[in-house]
């Protein structure tokens, strides 16, 4: 099916699956495809982010193509400095090798940075001016949008919520202990529960199904969140905070009532009583929709948040 009108393509690469789609300047997906990443990753999975995005450009008329990727990015190079979780992606050009395929302007963004943008222009975050989004799923990232603008920091880096120490002992030497993507990101939340397909949904429906063990690490999943979120509240003191991520959205019902509590019990009084803390509205697409309003933001006039108009201004 060849889409006439003016698109963005869109990738957003993980560790298992590389997802694709074209999406309008209304924030509409009128194709998608996915592909599992090739376990040897390097230039094989290079390849595969190629192959699916000139699929993609075969099937629309295409402004240009962005990429979230989970990785540290060098966004003047516009390179893929490091993804920890793709084998041997270390100091790839990615831009540019989709411009030499594409013949079209190509632009990488952090995977909760794309996250959190999607969000604001389509998402549980429109028209909220300053939103945290915590991405949980096999990992935690993150991104921000502080006075409706994206804030990612001297180094691109904001937002590496996996980062933090979740209440552990400080790190020594060649040491790096557990925090919280360790602790509530899902293979850790299924080893807690000593689950041997590595799969916290099984976690979850155990505890829904009354299971005494897994309740248990749910509320412990819970309570270290919510102490988490509770810090982000009294230091940037948001509008709202977004879960995303296949935990965050998916066992939002279990999480959120007691994330909530404990923000009001534990933040800055006044942040905690103006922060809301929502599920993801676009769940998986988030990523694709935020590289999407960036291609349309950098590469024609597109519809979207006027702060986002202007923040490479």
């Amino acid at each position: 099916m060849s889409v006439r009108r003016r698109v963005a393509i869109a990738l957003d690469v993980g560790g298992t699956k590389i997802a694709g789609a074209l999406v309008t300047r209304d924030a509409r997906i009128v194709a998608r495809h996915q592909v599992g990443v090739d376990a040897r990753g390097g230039s094989r999975a290079v390849r595969q982010v190629l192959a699916l995005a000139e699929r993609l450009a075969a099937e629309g008329d295409a402004l240009g193509v962005g990429v979230a990727v989970p990785a540290v990015i060098d966004r003047a190079r516009r390179t893929v400095v490091w993804a920890p979780n793709i084998r041997g992606w270390r100091r790839v050009a990615l831009a540019e090798l989709l411009e030499r395929s594409l013949g079209l302007p190509a632009l990488l963004e952090q995977d909760g940075h794309a996250a959190a943008i999607g969000e604001s222009w389509r998402g549980a975050a429109r028209g909220v001016r300053n939103v945290v989004m915590l991405v949980i799923g096999t990992g935690i990232g993150g991104g921000m949008i502080l006075d409706g603008r994206p804030y990612r920091g001297s180094d691109g880096l904001a937002g590496a919520a996996g980062w933090f120490t979740a209440g552990q002992s400080p790190c020594r030497s060649g040491l790096r202990l557990p925090g919280l993507e360790s602790l509530v990101a899902g293979p850790g939340i299924a080893h807690r529960a000593g689950v041997a397909s590595g799969r916290s949904e099984e976690v979850f429906a155990a505890a829904a199904a009354g299971d005494e063990v897994a309740r248990q690490i749910v509320a412990e999943t819970a309570e270290v969140l919510g102490l988490a979120i509770a810090d982000v509240v009294s230091l940037l003191n948001p509008d709202l905070i977004v879960l995303g991520g296949g935990v965050g959205v998916g066992a939002a019902d279990q999480l959120l009532p007691r994330i909530r509590q404990i923000v009001r019990a534990c933040a800055q009084p006044v942040s905690a009583r103006r922060v809301r803390i929502e599920r993801s509205r676009l769940g998986s697409d988030a990523g694709l929709l935020g590289v999407a309003h960036e291609v349309f933001q950098r590469c024609g006039n597109g519809a979207g948040p006027e702060e986002e108009r202007r923040h490479e201004s």
